[in-house]
C-alpha cells in the first residue's frame, strides 16, 4: 500500500515540474518574427533566448529544441548577460544534427576553361567581403600555393630594427632574399597579379604569415615590416616558405583563388567532383558562439547537445600573423569567458578558421564530451589564457575534456595543438582520440622556467591591451592537471620541429600524464618526442604510458626538476629512445621501472651521465644488437655507473612490431618490478559508429608512411 501511495504522489508532481519549464523551437524554415512555438518556430539562437535569461522559478529550465537542417548565421550566438536559469539547446534528432553554419552557400558554378570553374560573389566587390577559406563537399580547398608539395627555402635575410620592444623589436623591416631559380615562373607576373600575394614562413615550432610591402620579381626579394623577428626563431638562410593567394599558383586539383577586383572565385575540381551538385561554403564569421560573463557574475548552466557547428574563417591580420607557439592567441569558433557549468555534449565543430573551442578567462566546471572536432584551422580546444592578468584572480579550473575526437588540425596555422592548457589548473583530459595534426597533441603550462627564478618568462597584457612577453618571479598556476587514457597518434607530419605528443612547460606540480597510448610522432627536424618535459617542468608524473614510433624518442626532458618518469613502455624511437638535455644540481627526474625496446638508434642520448637522476630498475632490449648508452657505454659499464638493478633482457611482448605490447610471459619484467597496465583502454569508447569515426582512413595512414620515409633523414 505504501508503494502505491508513493507512485501516486510522484505522478502528481511531474506536471508541476514540466509546467515550470519553457520550450522554444527552432527550424530552418522558421522566422524570428514568429512566436517560437513548434507550429511557428524561430530561426536563430539569439532570438530563442531573447528576453528569456531571467528565471521564473527554481525549476525553470529553458529548452531550445532545434529541428534538423541548415542554419546560416549572420552573427555569432552571443550571451553577455549572466543567465538566471538553466538552458538546454539540443538537436531534436541526435542522429541528424542541425548545422549552424558561419557563412554562406554559393551555387551557380560555370565552366571557365578545360580545368577551372568560376562563380561571381558580388559581396566581394560591393561590401569588401574577405574570403580566405573555401569548403567544397565537406573538405577544405587549398588556397592556390607554390610549391604544391613541401616548400622552398630562403637564401638570406636582413632585419633593420626601428622601435625597441621586449625580446624583439616592436617595429622592424626585413629584407628576405630568395633563390632566383624558384621564382622563374613568377617573373611572368604583373604587379596586379600579386596584390594579395602572401608568404608562410616555417620556423622550428611556429610560423610567420605576411604580405610583402615591396616585391622584386627579377631579383627575387621582398621587404616586409611589423614586429621584429624572434631571435630564437628567425627567418634566415634555409628557412622554409610557401607563396600563396595568387592566380598563377592555381594549377592543381582542389586549389582555388579569389579575384578581389572582379569578385570571381576560381576553383579546380578534384577528380569526380560535380560542381553542379557540389555543396560549397564560404565562411564569413570568425566565431559562432561567444559567451562573455562578468567578474563574480558568470554565465552558468547552459548545455549544447546534438548540435553541429560548421565553417568559420581565419583572416590574416593586416600586419600579418606573427609567430606564436601553439597559435595561442588565435580565436575559436566557440568562445567562453567567465563561464561555468557549460556543457558541449555529442556536438560537432567542423571546418574552422582557427581553434574549435576556447574555455578562456575564469572558466570553471565546464565539460566537452563525446564531441567530434575535425578539419580545424589551428587546434582543437584551449583552456585558460596564455598570459597573466593583474589582480590575483583565479584562473580557469576543473574543466573536463572527455571522450572526444580531435582530428585534422593545423590546416591554416600548423602550430595549433589538440588540447592546450595555458594558465589553468585541475583540468581532466581523458579518453580522447587526438590524431592527424602538425604539432603537439596535448600541452600543459605557459611559463618558461622555475617559479623561484626572477627571470622566468611568460606573457602579460601590456598598457595597450596586447599580450606581451613578461619576465618576473612568477608562480605557474598550471597545476594538478590530468592527461589520462588518451590515444595520441600520427602527429607532426614532418611540418614543424620541437614537439611532443604530451608537452609540459614550466612548473606543473601535481600534473599526471598516465595511461596514454602515443605513437607515430614525426617532426620536420629535431624534436619528435612522445613525452616532453620542457623548460622548468616540475612535479610532473608520467607513468603507465605506451609510447612507440616517435622520430626523436619516447621521452625527452629539456630541463626541470623532480619529475617522475616510471613504469612506461618506450619502443622503436627512430634516432633515440630517450633524451635528456640540461643537467642541473637538483634532481631532474626519476626514471625507473621502464621498458625500453629498440630496433635502431641510440638508447639514451644527452646528459644522462652527468645529471642528477634517480635512475634504476629499467629493462633494455635491442632487437638487432645491444643497447647503446650515451654514445660510449656498454650495458655492463652503464650498470656500474648508474643503474645497478637494471637488466638487458627481452621483455617478451607478443608481437611488438605489429603494435601488440601484451606479454607472452612476465618473467623478465618482474625483475624490474614493472606493473603491467591495460593500454587497450586508452582512447575513445562507445558504439561502433563512434569508434569508426575516430579511425584514420587507410589513405591517410599510407600518406603518413610516405612522410616518414621522406623525413627520416632530416
Amino acid at each position: 500500500m505504501k508503494k502505491i501511495i508513493l507512485v501516486t504522489i510522484s505522478i502528481l508532481f511531474i506536471p508541476v515540474v514540466l509546467f515550470a519549464n519553457e520550450i522554444v523551437w527552432l527550424s530552418p524554415k522558421g522566422s524570428d518574427t514568429s512566436d517560437g512555438t513548434k507550429a511557428t518556430p524561430y530561426y536563430s539562437l539569439n532570438k530563442a533566448i531573447e528576453g528569456r535569461l531571467e528565471s521564473r522559478s527554481e525549476n525553470d529550465t529553458l529548452f531550445v529544441n532545434v529541428l534538423a537542417g541548415n542554419y546560416y548565421m549572420d552573427r555569432p550566438f552571443e550571451i553577455e548577460q549572466p543567465s538566471r536559469r538553466p538552458i538546454v539547446i539540443r538537436g531534436y534528432d541526435a542522429e541528424n544534427k542541425p548545422r549552424f553554419i558561419g557563412g554562406i552557400a554559393i551555387k551557380g558554378w560555370q565552366k571557365y576553361d578545360d580545368k577551372l570553374y568560376r562563380i561571381r560573389i558580388p559581396e566581394v566587390v560591393r561590401y569588401g567581403l574577405t574570403v580566405e577559406q573555401l569548403f567544397v563537399n565537406g573538405k577544405r580547398a587549398i588556397l592556390a600555393r607554390t610549391p604544391n608539395v613541401d616548400w622552398y627555402t630562403v637564401k638570406n635575410s636582413v632585419e633593420t630594427n626601428f622601435v625597441r620592444g621586449v625580446r624583439f623589436a616592436n617595429y622592424a623591416v626585413q629584407r628576405i632574399d630568395f633563390k632566383r631559380e624558384d621564382w622563374n615562373e613568377m617573373r611572368q607576373l604583373k604587379p596586379a597579379d600579386f596584390a594579395d600575394f602572401k608568404f608562410r614562413f616555417y620556423h622550428k615550432w611556429d610560423v610567420t604569415i605576411k604580405k610583402a610591402e615591396y616585391t622584386s620579381l627579377d631579383s627575387a626579394f621582398i621587404y616586409m615590416s611589423g614586429k621584429g623577428m624572434h631571435p630564437w626563431n628567425p627567418i634566415q638562410a634555409g628557412s622554409r616558405y610557401v607563396m600563396y593567394d595568387y592566380k598563377a599558383a592555381l594549377d592543381a586539383p582542389g586549389e582555388w583563388y579569389l579575384d578581389r577586383n572582379t569578385g570571381y572565385l576560381y576553383y579546380m575540381p578534384l577528380a569526380g567532383e560535380n560542381m553542379d551538385m557540389a555543396e560549397t561554403l564560404i565562411p564569413t564569421l570568425e566565431q559562432l558562439v561567444v559567451f562573455k560573463g562578468k567578474e563574480n557574475d558568470p554565465i552558468k548552466h547552459i548545455t549544447f547537445e546534438n548540435i553541429s557547428f560548421q565553417a568559420t574563417k581565419y583572416q590574416v591580420p593586416p600586419m600579418g600573423e606573427d609567430p606564436m607557439q601553439a597559435a595561442a592567441l588565435t580565436k575559436a569558433a566557440l568562445s567562453f569567458d567567465f563561464s561555468e557549468n557549460i556543457s558541449l555534449i555529442n556536438c560537432e565543430v567542423l571546418h574552422t578558421g582557427a581553434y574549435a573551442v576556447w574555455l578562456g578567462r575564469e572558466c570553471h566546471y565546464n565539460r566537452v564530451e563525446h564531441c567530434y572536432l575535425t578539419d580545424l584551422g589551428a587546434g582543437g580546444i584551449k583552456i585558460g589564457e596564455p598570459f597573466f592578468r593583474p589582480g590575483n584572480r583565479k584562473v580557469s579550473s576543473f574543466n573536463v575534456i572527455h571522450n572526444n575526437i580531435i582530428m585534422q588540425a593545423g590546416r591554416e596555422l600548423p602550430c595549433g595543438i589538440g588540447v592546450a592548457i595555458f594558465h589553468s589548473s585541475d583540468n581532466q583530459i581523458t579518453h580522447n582520440e587526438i590524431a592527424d595534426l602538425y604539432y603537439s597533441g596535448v600541452s600543459v603550462g605557459w611559463t618558461w622556467g622555475y617559479n623561484d627564478d626572477p627571470n622566468s618568462w611568460t606573457h602579460h597584457v601590456n598598457e595597450k591591451g596586447e599580450p606581451e612577453f613578461h619576465k618576473a618571479r612568477l608562480i605557474s598556476p598550471a597545476v594538478r592537471n590530468v592527461v589520462s587514457y588518451n590515444h595520441i597518434h600520427h602527429i607532426g607530419w614532418g611540418e614543424l620541429s620541437d614537439m611532443g605528443a604530451v608537452y609540459t612547460l614550466g612548473e606543473s606540480k601535481g600534473t599526471k600524464i598516465t595511461h596514454n597510448v602515443i605513437h607515430d610522432v614525426l617532426s620536420y627536424d629535431y624534436g619528435g618526442w612522445g613525452l616532453y618535459t620542457d623548460e622548468g617542468s616540475t612535479g610532473v608524473e608520467m607513468s603507465n604510458n605506451l609510447v612507440y614510433r616517435c622520430k626523436s624518442g619516447g621521452f625527452h626532458q629539456h630541463y626541470g626538476r623532480e619529475n617522475k618518469i616510471e613504469n612506461n613502455i618506450f619502443a622503436f624511437g627512430h634516432y633515440y629512445q630517450a633524451q635528456y638535455t640540461r643537467a642541473e644540481p637538483h634532481q631532474s627526474f626519476s626514471f625507473k621501472h621502464n621498458i625500453i625496446l629498440q630496433d635502431r638508434g641510440e638508447t639514451l642520448a644527452g646528459a644522462w651521465e652527468k645529471g642528477s637522476l634517480d635512475i634504476d630498475s629499467n629493462l633494455y632490449w635491442h632487437l638487432n644488437g645491444v643497447p647503446q648508452f650515451v654514445g660510449k657505454y656498454t650495458f655492463q659499464d652503464w650498470k656500474k655507473l648508474k643503474e645497478p638493478h637494471s637488466i638487458c633482457a627481452d621483455p617478451l611482448f607478443k608481437n611488438p612490431l605489429s603494435a601488440d605490447f601484451s606479454f607472452s610471459s612476465k618473467k623478465a619484467i618482474r625483475k624490474i618490478a614493472f606493473k603491467p597496465f591495460d593500454y587497450t583502454k586508452a582512447g575513445i569508447y562507445g558504439d561502433s559508429a563512434w569508434l569508426m569515426k575516430g579511425r584514420l582512413s587507410d589513405e591517410t595512414l599510407d600518406e603518413f608512411k610516405k612522410r616518414v620515409a621522406l623525413r627520416s633523414n632530416k
